[in-house]
């Protein structure tokens, strides 16, 4: 299910609009950028299951100018922010004179913000939005082959299987920003979320992860992904805020890598014709129920839960007395 989210209606009250135009007139100094994404707002109802934290405009101003200036990686490049959130990195990359900007999450919520902050600019900031989840994604279609298949799979299956995972087709940009799950609630998220930019970025790759965690990034990077290079571009503090029930301090601060990796070298581009669009389309749509499961709060998914338990031990007693 693609779901571009280019009108969505607002509520509350309107904030100040800004002029955009004079962003673009010259490079914005750090303190510039950092003080205009203090302004954006941010998840008003972060979800523990998508492990929801804003992404500081400090982290995203280190980043954004790591990127722009050290590697000319943003002005007039295409740039797609995966898990934008409220889009801190996005509005950032397009501040910054970065070219066509996509962003994409899998939370409806999240993206309604996302596109509230773009419109206090005015003219609005040109951002395109995607609902899409790719941790399922790569789950169900990545075609990396260094996993052994179940040997109770049968041939058939396993070659239908590949088929699939050849023919999906993933939006490309020059550059990737994202800030992933640390993959404590959702199992593998962060690996996803490197995966997914890997086939997206034509150049590179420009990723948060905790510093306690480098070399294993590292090794699944170069080893798993193929990446040409990985290199740790900056380091920084990344101010978790007390925001789930789980919290006991106000903040914690948990150290950072900001990651650069090029992906490996991609097979020619497809052209965009009618059957790629509509693979593209079709492969989204099978993914529609697990999307809706996502928006559910935590206590929802538990209540869901609960229900199904009870459904499976209630089957279960029916086929005992049979």
């Amino acid at each position: 299910m693609l779901l571009l989210l280019r009108r969505i209606t607002r509520g509350g009250r309107r904030r100040r609009r800004r002029k955009s135009e004079r962003f673009f007139l010259k490079r914005m100094k750090p303190k510039q950028l950092e003080s205009e994404l203090q302004d954006l707002k941010t998840f008003s109802t972060p979800k523990q299951n998508l492990e929801q934290y804003a992404t500081t405009p400090l982290l995203a101003t280190r980043v954004l100018h790591v990127a722009a200036v050290e590697f000319d990686d943003i002005e007039e490049k295409s740039v797609i922010d995966l898990g934008v959130g409220t889009g801190v990195l996005a509005i950032g990359a397009k501040l910054m004179g970065a070219g066509h900007v996509l962003g994409i999450d899998v939370d409806r919520d999240a993206l309604e913000e996302c596109k509230e902050n773009l419109e206090t600019y005015e003219p609005e900031l040109e951002v395109e939005l995607c609902l899409m989840d790719v941790v399922e994604l790569i789950r169900r279609y990545d075609d990396d082959e260094d996993e052994e298949e179940e040997e109770d799979v049968e041939e058939e299956e396993e070659k239908s299987e590949n088929v699939k995972r050849k023919d999906y087709v993933w939006p490309r940009a020059d550059t990737v920003l994202t800030n992933p799950p640390f993959g404590t609630r959702r199992k593998g998220a962060d690996v996803a979320f490197l995966a997914a930019a890997m086939k997206m970025a034509e150049t590179a790759v420009y990723s948060f992860h905790k510093t306690s965690t480098r070399e294993y990034i590292q090794k699944v990077a170069v080893k798993k992904l193929g990446a040409k290079s990985a290199k740790v571009v900056a380091e920084m503090k990344y101010g978790l805020k007390n925001q789930y029930g789980h919290h006991r301090k106000e903040e914690v601060e948990v150290f950072v890598d900001v990651w650069r990796i090029e992906p490996p070298p991609k097979a020619a581009k497809r052209d965009d014709n009618d059957d790629d669009s509509e693979m593209f389309e079709q492969n989204l749509r099978d993914l529609a129920a697990n999307i809706e499961e996502l928006q559910l709060s935590a206590r929802q998914r538990k209540d869901k839960d609960k229900e199904r338990n009870k459904n499976s031990n209630k089957n279960s007693n029916n086929r005992r007395r049979w």
